[in-house]
């Protein structure tokens, strides 16, 4: 017998504000570390941002502190007016996901998720679990108990039990990580539709870029304790800040090569290899003869068997796959150990040894300082 479920209240989300937040670990005879370095984020309520970072970053650090699992040492946390990072995790309203599932072995996967809501009283505890396992697919696991489930299934019900408790603000650790490949799209679809229905402020933590970029309203790209980033999934991949953004975002990974600057004319363009050619680029405040490093995305790249002349790189395919929606052909360029990895179009096909051009649009060229990898504009 099936059971229509009605879905749970909606929320009333609030904003989420990190001001200067630092996390240093000490240990007697050992050198302090600083995991998190002075972040400050502001989110609005009922958006969904990103922690988008390599392991070792400070992205489940900084969720464990905003969760109240990690003591704060220094900084501000809070949720709408109201401040607390000195205060319990119990009393902060958040709701948890961490990759850990931490789910109760004696109980069967229903009383998993009616346990907190139960323990708080809420009205309708048993309608809320059932309209989120049925939006999880999860209806032919709730009478298992832990042992019985695969890693991919217990990361369901720990993703179902935070967000049964219908939370002002969402904290998600890797929420997707053990699912299968069509299961994470599915789930992931739902998250989306969940989150925008019931308005949850909500912190997805993940290493995943195309995870990052297919949920969040913005994301914060992080790196060694810092925000390197800030901004829509569009501002990150369009307008890197600096270096590691443009390498850390975007697949097939960017195309990183040394140039030289050359201006003339009210022209700037970037030389590439030692007699390859050059790609012209909007940026205006590099001095002639700057070395850079020069970026340019695959799907940029546009390959052609004209000549160079007046703009372009000459440089000879290695080898060329063909992978159904589009092509990628792997160049190298004379004078250089660094290849140009082109995304061509479906129908386009080359050979090993052919020798082609690369053209870019200027304002898609990327020069970074060749020390600190800042962005040169």
């Amino acid at each position: 017998m099936t059971t229509t479920t009605e879905p749970p209240a909606t929320t009333t989300a609030q904003s989420l504000t990190l001001t200067d937040l630092v996390k240093t670990y000490t240990a007697r005879g050992r050198e302090s570390f600083a995991a998190v370095k002075g972040i400050n984020l502001d989110i609005a309520p009922g958006e969904l941002v990103a922690l988008l970072g390599p392991s070792g970053c400070g992205k489940t650090t900084t969720l464990r502190m905003i969760a109240g699992l990690e003591t704060v040492t220094s900084g501000s946390i809070k949720i709408g007016d109201r401040e607390v990072s000195q205060l319990p995790a119990a009393k902060r309203g958040i709701g948890v996901g961490f990759e850990s599932y931490a789910l109760y072995p004696p109980l069967s996967v229903r009383d998993n998720l009616l346990y907190g809501l139960k323990a708080r009283k809420v009205k309708g505890a048993e309608q809320m679990v059932g309209s989120i396992s049925a939006r999880l697919e999860m209806d032919d696991l709730l009478e298992l108990r832990p042992a019985g489930l695969s890693s991919g299934q217990k990361q369901r019900v720990a993703l179902a039990r935070a967000l049964v408790r219908n939370p002002p603000v969402l904290l998600l650790d890797e929420p997707l990580s053990h699912l299968d490949a069509a299961a994470r799209q599915r789930v992931r679809r739902e998250l989306k539709i969940l989150q925008r229905e019931f308005g949850y402020t909500t912190i997805v933590v993940t290493h995943d870029q195309v995870e990052a970029l297919s949920l969040a309203d913005r994301l914060a790209v992080m790196d060694a304790g810092v925000v390197q980033q800030f901004g829509t999934p569009d501002e990150v991949f369009d307008d890197p800040a600096n270096l590691f953004v443009a390498q850390f975002v975007g697949e097939p990974a960017i195309n990183v090569v040394r140039g030289v600057v050359r201006t003339s004319g009210g022209t700037t363009r970037v030389e590439i290899g030692s007699r390859a050619g050059h790609l012209e680029t909007t940026a205006t405040d590099v001095p002639d003869g700057t070395e850079v490093t020069v970026g340019v995305r695959p799907q940029d790249c546009v390959l052609s068997t004209d000549a160079a002349g007046a703009g372009g790189i000459s440089v000879t395919v290695a080898y060329f796959e063909h992978l159904l929606e589009f092509g990628l052909a792997t160049t190298t360029v004379a004078g250089m150990e660094e290849g140009i990895v082109v995304q061509t179009p479906a129908q386009d096909s080359f050979e090993p040894e052919q020798q082609v051009v690369v053209t870019a649009p200027p304002e898609r060229v990327y020069l970074f300082d060749t020390d600190t990898g800042q962005r040169l504009r």
